[in-house]
């Protein structure tokens, strides 16, 4: 696809994701002189006319969203045979590598980028549009930590275009919904629980629900509760288990409706922590009398009311007792006035109550009291005077402690506390405190040829966020093949810094085909041939359970219209009735290249059937880590055809 131009202005650049339905292309529009990306149907989906107009209209309404956590849609268009979309160009990584490489995420990071996408959601179910695949791949998170999310309408597109008689499944199986499992057309809040599964999967580094299949995973979601959060993940308050429980509900009546309500509930959560640990509100203090607590609003005198018993002037009797009282009454009145006017006051004093929280004049908060006792404030984000004047306030005293290295907080402010917040200490004591340096900046290293693994700990001491891509390549497995930003570039901690290295030469499958025998990897020499060459490539299966009768493996080599160049179809070396369960199987294979193979971008796609009935394949459940068209072909690997 290098230097190719659709309809003579988007120039493809280089390709940066590929899957079972499209392949994603970073793009130049010359028209308007800049970088966008151009999603490129495979031919599979693009020569069928019904998903081409149906995905055109979900194009077209993802186009009209609008919003900026939504990867905007500038275009739809036909080059040929090729269908494309043009979109924004997102610079950063996908959810799902964040969390392979992060998780569990911190809850404040974890809420930020969820409240984001529920932002996004919510406005396209304003708009009367569902996702239909919420998934982590699906949702871009840039370098500076915005959301973006895109593949709006593809699964609605996908299932739409699918016969009337064949059973759909709406949606990627770790992630959607129960109503989604049976087939049930999903609505916004099908999206909420898949955002659900989503906030627990950046919190617990898994998902809830696992199988071996697409049917036992269709069944948890249906039937079982996921592994309570908290167990998983102690530092995950009960609240956000509960928020995730409500939006991951079997019912889907019982879920938040849309993502807007199921973002306003995080928002809600994150509003009422930072009050409970930052200023509060001055609130009336009560005098304490004795055992007796009297409110600071004036109370009135209940009048007692007697009650009649035979003849009795009991009025009589009641109208002179108020007399008397209101007479004899006045006497201590006038002399508690005389007393309070006659004595000089007395400073107020902090109750002891541990529920009353009182606010001096200067809006420093300060903690509940417990006798010569205090709790620790909060002094986290505040400035050094400030965490001062508060401690102060608290009657305790600050000892500024060595300085840290912190790339988000501004320098100067606290960091760090000792002892931490809550903690009940002695009037008087001592609070160390550590302040921001602010980023530590270093210049970056020169890594090109070093194994990652050499330099995994040296490069912990700069604080930089290390990103890895691995690449399929001849060098030694994990060899720095490039690096951004070069060295020499000023780099402050916390800023990415994206090592590209070698993945070596087998590319991980992980494919299950008919829940009988696993595709797990493929070992290709080279990935890169003229025509007239040999392709290499080995084949590492296993056995799911015992294998009863013989399977042919067949080999497609497939131009980029879509057409099988040359093909292998043969039984392995070792017949599958002899695999044992579970041992690998190494299974070699020699494609020609033709002669007549143009320069481009070829695939290498791979398949079973049993020997005899070549139009009888096994099915593939779970395409693993690549992707399977309908014919369930795996695709092993794209490969260069080189002039």
């Amino acid at each position: 696809m290098a230097e190719h131009i659709f309809n003579n202005r988007y120039r493809v650049l280089a390709q940066v994701a590929g899957g079972g339905m499209a392949v994603v292309y970073k793009a130049h529009d010359t028209i308007l002189n800049r970088v966008i990306a151009v999603k490129v149907l495979r031919d599979t989906f693009a020569q069928d006319v019904d998903f081409r107009t149906r995905f055109q209209h979900e194009a077209q309404a993802a186009a009209n969203l609008g919003h900026p956590n939504i990867v905007t849609v500038y275009d739809y268009g036909q080059d040929g045979a090729q269908s494309y979309i043009v979109m924004e160009y997102v610079e950063g990584r996908d959810l799902k590598t964040v969390i392979r490489s992060e998780a569990p995420l911190l809850l404040d990071r974890a809420l930020d980028l969820m409240i984001q996408t529920c932002a996004a959601l919510g406005a396209a179910h304003r708009a009367g549009l569902v996702h239909c695949d919420v998934k982590p791949q699906n949702i871009l998170v840039t370098n500076d930590g915005r959301v973006k999310v895109t593949d709006f309408g593809i699964a609605r597109a996908l299932s739409a275009s699918v016969p009337q008689n064949v059973e759909t499944v709406w949606g990627t199986p770790h992630y959607f919904s129960p109503e989604q499992a049976t087939g049930e057309p999903p609505t916004p809040a099908s999206d909420v629980y898949s955002l659900g599964v989503v906030l627990y999967e950046m919190l617990a580094s898994r998902v809830p629900f696992d199988a071996d299949n697409h049917t036992d995973l269709a069944l948890q979601h249906l039937r079982d509760e996921p592994p309570p959060l908290t167990a998983l993940n102690p530092a995950v308050p009960i609240q956000i288990e509960q928020i995730i429980g409500k939006a991951m509900s079997k019912d889907r009546t019982n879920r938040y409706r849309t993502a807007d309500l199921f973002g306003r509930a995080l928002l809600d959560y994150r509003r009422m922590t930072n009050q409970a640990t930052g200023y509060q509100r001055p609130i009336a203090v009560p005098a304490s009398t004795g055992s007796t607590t009297v409110s600071a609003t004036t109370v009135r005198p209940q009048t007692p009311v007697a009650k009649a018993q035979g003849g009795t002037d009991w009025l009589g009797w009641i109208l002179g007792t108020l007399a008397f009282v209101a007479v004899v009454g006045l006497l201590p009145l006038f002399v508690l006035v005389w007393r309070a006017y006659s004595q000089p006051a007395s400073p107020a004093t902090i109750p002891s109550s541990p529920n009353s929280i009182a606010t001096p004049v200067s809006g420093t908060t300060i903690t509940p009291a417990f006798g010569n006792e205090v709790l620790v404030p909060n002094l986290i984000g505040r400035t050094q005077a400030d965490a001062e004047k508060l401690a102060a306030a608290n009657g305790l005293q600050v000892f500024l402690g060595a300085g840290h290295f912190d790339p988000k907080a501004p320098k100067g402010n606290v960091v760090a506390q000792n002892p931490t917040v809550g903690k009940k200490v002695a009037k008087g004591a001592t609070i160390e405190i550590n302040l921001s340096e602010g980023p530590k900046v270093s210049p970056v290293i020169n890594l090109l040829n070093v194994i990652y693994e050499d330099a995994a700990e040296g490069l912990q001491t700069y604080g930089w966020d290390v990103r890895l891509v691995e690449q399929y390549s001849q060098d030694t497995y994990h060899k720095i093949l490039a690096q951004e930003p070069a060295p020499g570039v000023q780099l402050a901690a916390g800023e990415p810094l994206t090592l590209t290295m070698s993945g070596g030469t087998t590319v991980t499958l992980e494919v299950n085909l008919a829940d009988l025998i696993s595709l797990d990897a493929a070992n290709l020499p080279l990935d890169q041939v003229r025509s007239g060459e040999a392709l290499e490539a080995t084949l590492v299966w296993h056995a799911q359970r015992r294998v009863g009768a013989p399977y042919t493996v067949f080999l497609h080599f497939v131009d980029p219209n879509g057409n099988i160049m040359t093909q292998i179809d043969q039984e392995p070396a070792l017949p599958t009735t002899s695999w044992p369960i579970s041992v690998t199987i190494d299974d070699p294979y020699v494609l020609v290249i033709p002669g007549g193979a143009v320069p481009g971008i070829y695939q290498l796609m791979v398949g079973m059937y049993p020997t005899g009935d070549p139009f009888n394949r096994l099915p593939v459940v779970d395409a693993g880590r690549t992707s399977a068209d309908n014919n369930d072909r795996i695709l092993i690997r794209e490969i260069i055809v080189r002039p």
